[in-house]
């Protein structure tokens, strides 16, 4: 029952990384500051050190107002696509391997870390396109807020019931195969509308 819960909080607060991957991190290296002798390993130490919660807490609040603003929202997106899958990689590591002694769990436990953060990523940046092609961008704002409090609560979820964790993860690889033909379409419409938009300038 080790390894479920383990890889439930490892790839639980990977998909949350997708979404926002300060809020998770800041969550995770509070939850290590409070309760260290739960997290011995000296990548969560690090996570939970003074001056790694101080830079996430100042990336959370930069992403929290960049995020809700239509247009940089999309360009902040860009940016975090080499971030977020990262984030998850290492918290992920962290969650499953504190301890180091295994390269090969390492490398399993970063790789699927990575691939849920960015799954989780290219379905809110699909989400933000459709939003903008259909709204203008109006209704970004609201999705952002939500997005902030579903990456809170999935890193929550993710430390404290691990095994619902993992059930939601398989709902996400699910929703993510399910999307792929969605996500190629968002990106088709948001790239067809700005060049229309060129052409009519």
């Amino acid at each position: 029952m080790i390894w479920p819960a383990l890889f439930g909080t490892g790839l639980g607060l990977a998909a949350g990384a997708g979404l926002n991957a300060y809020a998770v991190l800041l969550v995770y290296g509070g939850i290590v500051r409070l309760f260290p002798e739960e997290y011995p390993g000296a990548l969560g130490q690090l996570l939970g050190s003074t001056p790694a919660l101080i830079g996430f807490a100042v990336m959370f609040l930069l992403e929290f107002f960049a995020d809700k603003i239509p247009g940089l929202d999309h360009f902040w997106d860009l940016l975090q696509t080499v971030v977020r899958p990262l984030a998850g990689a290492v918290l992920a590591i962290a969650s499953v391997n504190p301890s180091g002694d295994s390269p090969l769990l390492a490398a399993v436990a970063g790789g699927s870390g990575g691939g849920v953060a960015l799954a989780a990523h290219f379905l809110k940046s699909a989400t933000r396109l459709t939003s903008t092609a259909l709204t203008g961008g109006v209704a970004n704002v609201a999705l952002s807020f939500a997005e902030d409090v579903v990456a809170f609560l999935q890193a929550l979820v993710s430390i404290f019931l691990p095994l619902l964790s993992l059930v939601l993860v398989a709902a996400l690889a699910g929703l993510f195969v399910l999307s792929v033909p969605q996500i190629a379409r968002s990106v088709n419409l948001f790239g067809r509308r700005r060049s229309e938009a060129g052409r009519i300038g």
